[in-house]
């Protein structure tokens, strides 16, 4: 039974994931803290093993879609990668206070950069060739708030592919959906020494992410891109909430 719960968790957070195209550790992580009562740490730990699941699966959807540019998944996620393991290893350091903090700048960063998405995309603001030295400290940002929050980084990834590299917004999902192979494994090996979870429900939630990523992708065509930003803007305004009251109240 309690892996059943997991596994619906990772149905439910997959499927918010697919259909707002972001990934599924901003939304995870609330759902395994404030619906099922798991620990902060350990709920960083269970969304970043989803996380594999969930960039492995949607980076082999864009493969087969011809949506993603492996050099720039490349160049971000290396930058990102050992970041991201610093972050994920440190958490052990850092009070659950400190990481809900963290959290909360993140949520409200990813609110900012999806209603901001649109107008980046429409300039053409790149050169011709992106210069790996560049991007280095938006990798480092990335990997290291994704390591210890247990987050893709994609709220990150995304509008600065669309800003360096000039791409189209479907292949910068692509592309930062291969980025963040590169930040999860490292993540998941340094949660793995750093902090005291269940793996097997973790595998269970990242399991039913997967299946609930279609989900979400197919009512994601179904429905008004303007009614989505709105669902997405009141989901965020409620976890930014939700967070803000829990730090008043500490």
């Amino acid at each position: 039974m309690e892996y059943l719960k997991f596994l619906l968790i990772g149905i439910v957070g997959g499927t918010a994931s697919g259909f707002f195209g972001i990934g599924g550790g901003i939304i995870m992580i609330p759902l395994l803290v404030y619906l099922v009562g798991v620990e902060l740490k350990a709920a960083t730990a269970m969304s970043m093993v989803q996380i594999v699941f969930s960039s492995i699966s949607g980076t082999l959807f864009n493969y087969f879609q011809k949506t993603i540019n492996f050099k720039y998944s490349a160049y971000f996620g290396v930058s990102a990668a050992a970041f991201s393991f610093l972050g994920s290893y440190l958490t052990k350091y850092i009070p659950n206070l400190a990481i809900k903090i963290i959290y909360l700048f993140a949520v409200t960063a990813a609110l900012i950069l999806f209603f901001l998405r649109r107008k980046i995309e429409n300039k053409n603001l790149a050169g011709s060739e992106v210069r790996f030295y560049k991007i280095m400290p938006v990798g480092a940002v990335a990997g290291f708030t994704a390591g210890l929050l247990g987050v893709g980084g994609g709220f990150i990834f995304v509008p600065a592919l669309l800003f360096f590299c000039s791409l189209p917004i479907k292949i910068a999902v692509g592309t930062s959906l291969g980025a963040i192979i590169f930040v999860s494994i490292p993540g998941v090996i340094g949660k793995v020494i750093s902090v005291d979870f269940d793996v097997v429900l973790a595998i269970a939630i990242g399991i039913g992410a997967v299946g609930g990523s279609k989900l979400g992708t197919y009512l994601n065509r179904k429905v008004n891109s303007k009614i989505i930003r709105i669902f997405f803007a009141l989901l965020l305004l409620a976890m930014i909430t939700r967070v803000t009251i829990d730090l008043l109240n500490h």
